[in-house]
């Protein structure tokens, strides 16, 4: 027959936990943070810390008695209970006064960890590109572009607009997108599947299970992605005859700023069209297919035949911005998140809350922006 002794058990805990947790402290002080060693840490701590109260209440009587500063031991009073509160005392507030040598402890720490992510650190590598038009004769504006985890094979595309949002010229385009040719078209495995997180993600991406097939579509229609980049088409301005702003025969020139996508982190030097003086805003849009997330999954819109359509409409654009001004000497700028554009590219409006994106945000690391005089 088993027999359960409490006792047994909670010096048992204690001492698997003490081990555990003494182990996983030196590596959170040491390494950089490490999501499992993190949870491990809390929870075993979560259970030390019931065991010792499960442990303080069977003996709170022996405890209260530790605890009482007027009883004599040995007929002597104790210091311990003093020394233990002074020791607790400077412990909480080492971190609030720099005291030391809590402080130098945690330099100590902060050095450790630096070591750890510089060994951790891959090299990036950028590209670069130049673009300059034949009749260009303005400012060089240089755009370096660091991507995020989920940047794949998006559309994109950079522009110049005065301050009060008035197009000037593009900067950059993605090929797809000045030429409106999407030709990847695939289908669901299961009609019925609803999508609602990121199907590009991992080494066993859902789409290699979930979509099928590859051809070209069968209309030109079937090729329009106004929702790809609803800000940037708006601004171009042009209405195709299906109703869509697309770019169209007779809209702006935008060969001379339009390349196969830059798939890797990029430098990229574009020469404006005209000379140019003060303040003027630089606009990135990106958005990438098949990007689904909780709240922009496969059957939000299910009435939005853009949305719902075969271009795999997830998470809408995202917009990024900053301001130069072309009367100063260049400083090197980080463009900003300011909003998202519609979902299904039915107005070119700027939305500002961001809340309900996800993957969406981490297209790109960083964009920095600089220009000539």
């Amino acid at each position: 027959m088993l027999l359960f002794q409490s006792r047994v058990f909670i010096g048992a805990l204690l001492l698997c936990a003490f081990l555990v947790m003494v182990v996983t402290s030196i590596l959170l002080f040491s390494q950089r943070h490490d999501a499992a060693i993190s949870v491990m840490h809390t929870m075993v701590g979560s259970m030390m810390a019931l065991a010792i109260v499960w442990h303080a209440v069977k003996n709170r009587r022996m405890l209260f008695t530790y605890l009482n500063p007027f009883k004599k031991y040995q007929g002597k009073h104790s210091f311990s209970l003093a020394l233990v509160l002074s020791l607790v005392t400077y412990v909480c507030i080492s971190p609030y006064f720099n005291l030391k040598p809590a402080v130098s402890i945690y330099q100590f720490g902060q050095s450790l960890k630096a070591a750890d992510k510089a060994q951790h650190i891959k090299e990036t590598i950028y590209s670069e590109h130049r673009a300059k038009t034949p009749t260009s004769v303005g400012q060089t504006i240089t755009i370096e572009l660091k991507k995020g985890p989920y940047f794949m094979w998006p559309q994109y595309a950079f522009w110049l607009e005065t301050l009060e949002g008035e197009f000037v010229q593009p900067l950059y385009v993605t090929r797809s997108i000045a030429t409106n040719q999407f030709t990847n078209k695939v289908t669901k495995v299961n009609p019925e599947q609803v999508f609602n997180s990121h199907l590009m993600v991992g080494d066993n991406p859902i789409a290699q299970t979930a979509l099928q097939g590859e051809q070209e579509p069968s209309t030109k229609d079937s090729r329009m992605r106004p929702e790809s980049l609803p800000v940037f088409l708006h601004q171009l301005g042009k209405v195709s005859s299906s109703g869509y702003f697309l770019p169209t025969d007779n809209t702006l020139q935008i060969d001379g700023y339009s390349g196969a996508t830059m798939m890797n982190n990029f430098i990229y030097h574009v020469q404006v069209a005209q000379k140019l003086a003060g303040k003027y805003r630089i606009r990135f849009e990106i958005n990438h297919s098949f990007d689904y997330n909780t709240y922009y999954s496969s059957d939000r819109f299910p009435d939005d035949k853009v949305y719902s359509g075969d271009g795999y409409s997830a998470q809408p654009s995202v917009i990024y911005e900053s301001v130069i001004d072309f009367s100063n000497p260049s400083e090197l700028m980080k463009m900003q998140l300011v909003g998202h554009g519609h979902h299904s590219g039915k107005n070119g409006m700027l939305y500002k809350n961001t809340t309900k994106l996800t993957t969406a945000l981490e297209l790109v690391d960083r964009i920095l922006v600089s220009h000539t005089l």
